[in-house]
């Protein structure tokens, strides 16, 4: 097992703030191996995933929540991973014996914490309730008439309540409002139904930026003044450029000056980042993970033909921009003058951009198949992006003018 893969799927509270991430792992060829103890196989690859790619370059300072057996628990590998990091998942489906109750007995008081996942009662499963701190019911699977039962049934226990597979805004809605504590699924990557938004003046100037960075025959002179007539996009560059993300031995303090060092390159990067840090009524973890595709797209430049490298950290940044803006893609692409095949790749995933995009988002839901299929080195470059944008995310969110 020379090579680990991973992904990661972000678990919401109540307030859509990110309090874990679920990692998906996967060891060796994508498409052979038969593998003769999975049960070391599994912990093997978890065990790399703290020494090969690091856990922090994988989820930050939030928790690892990552699926374990009835096995791995019984021999004791569960031991190696540190409690106040991970925690540890367990099929409802596993048999549930006084052996397996006592080893989680035992691990709980070495503070490890437990989730029971793919939830659905049976009298089986009791004595694990009195000792689970979270117990995942599938949305997907009960139906909301089941789910709703299940957690009339859960309540008298007191565990957290996470509702996974939420694939839309109205699913996340009918849970929050059934009690659910925690929420997992793809729904807020998709925009919201509002009758008659439209996009406020400022992220419309920053639109209108983005769209003159378009013009190949644009100077930074002109771009300077554009700039400086606007203080609201000053204070963001000169934030921008000063973070520590760039670690300059001198401030800067002129518009021009930071034009100078960024170039028209990175400042088509900054312009594009500036209208995601202007929405305030998101989770960040969906600014995040623009920025996890934009770099993505990027370190991937030689597998779409005839695109650089910026144009592609573009393309994936903007990936999400009809969820943050509450608009089609189409209405939002109106306003900036992509190439054709750009606006083809983040309509309808067409063309060798528009398979990046599938690529990434094979990867986000674990599929690591199809996501080497599309691109072979996949999941070392969605390694690198995630390390990238854990660090990016403290200039580019904070520092850009989430507090301006």
């Amino acid at each position: 097992m020379n090579q680990v893969r991973v992904a990661r799927q972000p678990i919401f509270d109540r307030r859509l703030e990110v309090v874990g991430y679920e990692l998906l792992f996967r060891a060796g060829d994508a498409t052979t191996a038969v593998v003769a103890d999975p049960e070391r196989a599994t912990a093997t690859v978890v065990l790399n995933s703290f020494t090969e790619l690091g856990l922090e370059r994988v989820v930050g300072a939030r928790p690892a929540w990552i699926n374990v057996s009835r096995d791995f628990v019984l021999h004791g590998f569960a031991t190696s991973v540190p409690p106040d990091l991970v925690l540890l998942e367990i099929l409802e489906d596993e048999l549930i014996d006084d052996e397996l109750v006592t080893a989680i007995t035992a691990l709980k008081q070495q503070g490890h914490r437990f989730a029971l996942d793919d939830f659905h009662y049976t009298p089986s499963a009791e004595p694990l309730l009195q000792l689970v701190d979270v117990v995942k019911l599938d949305l997907l699977a009960l139906g909301r008439d089941n789910l709703a039962d299940e957690i009339a049934r859960l309540r008298p226990y007191g565990v957290s309540l996470l509702a996974e597979k939420l694939e839309a805004q109205e699913d996340f809605a009918y849970c929050l409002n059934a009690g659910c504590d925690l929420f997992q699924g793809y729904f807020f990557c998709r925009p919201e139904l509002v009758q008659g938004r439209r996009v406020d003046a400022n992220r419309l100037s920053l639109l209108r930026l983005l769209a003159a960075l378009q013009d190949p025959s644009i100077e930074l002179a002109d771009l300077e003044r554009t700039i400086a007539l606007d203080v609201s996009l000053s204070y963001r560059l000169l934030r921008y450029i000063n973070s520590a993300f760039f670690g300059l031995r001198q401030e800067v303090r002129s518009v021009g000056q930071a034009l100078a060092l960024l170039g028209m390159e990175r400042l088509k990067q900054w312009a594009a980042l500036s209208i995601f840090t202007s929405i305030e009524v998101k989770p960040a973890e969906l600014s995040l993970i623009a920025l996890i595709r934009a770099r993505f797209c990027e370190l991937a430049f030689r597998h779409a033909s005839g695109a650089n490298a910026s144009e592609l950290f573009t393309l994936g940044l903007f990936s999400v921009i009809d969820a943050l803006m509450d608009l089609p893609m189409e209405e939002v692409l109106e306003r900036i003058p992509f190439p054709q095949d750009m606006r083809l790749a983040l309509i309808t995933h067409e063309g060798p951009k528009g398979r990046l995009l599938d690529c990434v988002t094979a990867l986000e839901r674990g599929d690591f198949e199809q996501a080497e299929a599309l691109v072979p080195d996949a999941g070392d470059l969605y390694a690198s992006a995630l390390a990238w944008a854990n660090r990016a995310a403290d200039a580019a969110f904070v520092q850009v003018g989430l507090d301006a």
